[in-house]
């Protein structure tokens, strides 16, 4: 049987009425998958700025503090410049070179490079690293140069090193560096007065060690890492590089009250019996050796050697 026109009509209307339908369901996707994409870029975008300005505002204030705890927190004769920031997915990484300065001679110490997330959650690592050798020498690897070590006078220890015979032997045209621990407890003006001119001050040790708990034998000397010091840059390279304002033990408390206000109490406690147990001297053989056999010096350690030309 023949179809009729009206129902040929209508086969056709249907068949236009299914195009025209997946014609619109086609731009409705399409507009939907622009639409989320739209909103997925906005967002991702919005997430990187945000990620951006927390981490790099995180970073500024670890960096700050890093800053601000190396006022009084510093290694003897070490600087540190943190120029290198990189940020990550709700993390940043803050990198510090690290250098020592001996009179006006300059040495790579290391790389310090810090880890930090939103929370404050932090994690150090260290490209050198400290060998102990014997009971008085200690080597800074892998430039090999020799670390100081401090001994507290309240304490006892079965060895002291006496590094003054080794340097008579040394070349005149050296420079280096010298802890001298103290036999007890100094003020910063009796330290700079008692000690000769021809040996350069650059560095305080300062006493905050807690003798309650014992003052008999200590198993080993202090390494200069951690230590609280007073810095008093070499008079050349040394002021170029630090904008540390600490010149007396008023402001070193100060300083330390920024990020330890707890220490700060008991440091002033013991303050009026002299905070200084310690120095750190730089020069030639020749100035150091005139620091030996005086009363008030009960260690000396050998630091880093340079050539002086």
């Amino acid at each position: 049987m023949k179809k009729t026109n009206d129902e040929l009509d209508s086969i056709f209307d249907e068949k236009s009425l299914h195009r025209t339908l997946k014609k619109a369901k086609y731009r409705a996707i399409l507009r939907t998958v622009f639409i989320s994409a739209l909103v997925v870029s906005f967002v991702i975008g919005l997430f990187v700025k945000g990620n951006n300005y927390f981490i790099a505002s995180k970073g500024d204030k670890i960096t700050d503090r890093i800053i601000t705890e190396n006022q009084v927190r510093m290694s003897p004769n070490t600087y540190t410049n943190t120029d290198s920031k990189s940020i990550g997915v709700l993390k940043g990484t803050i990198k510090s070179e690290a250098f020592k300065v001996i009179e006006d001679k300059v040495i790579p110490w290391g790389t310090e490079e810090i880890t930090y997330d939103l929370f404050g959650n932090l994690n150090a690592s260290f490209s050198t690293h400290s060998t102990i050798v014997n009971d008085t020498t200690m080597y800074h690897i892998p430039n090999g140069q020799r670390e100081m070590l401090f001994y507290v006078p309240k304490y006892k220890y079965k060895v002291y090193a006496n590094d003054f015979d080794m340097i008579k032997d040394y070349p005149n045209d050296k420079y280096m560096e010298m802890a001298i621990s103290f036999d007890k407890n100094y003020t910063l003006k009796e330290v700079q007065k008692m000690l000769p001119t021809s040996a350069h001050q650059t560095w305080y040790w300062v006493d905050n060690y807690n003798y309650a708990k014992s003052t008999g034998y200590r198993g080993e000397p202090e390494s200069g890492r951690w230590l609280l010091g007073i810095s008093k840059p070499s008079p050349q390279l040394g002021v170029k590089l630090t904008s540390n304002k600490v010149k007396t033990e008023a402001d070193f408390l100060n300083e330390l009250q920024k990020t330890d206000p707890g220490e700060v109490k008991s440091l002033k406690d013991r303050q009026k019996n002299g905070l200084i147990i310690g120095v750190v001297v730089t020069g030639t053989k020749e100035e150091l050796l005139s620091l030996r056999n005086k009363p008030y010096v009960k260690a000396a350690s050998l630091g880093a050697v340079v050539d002086k030309y």
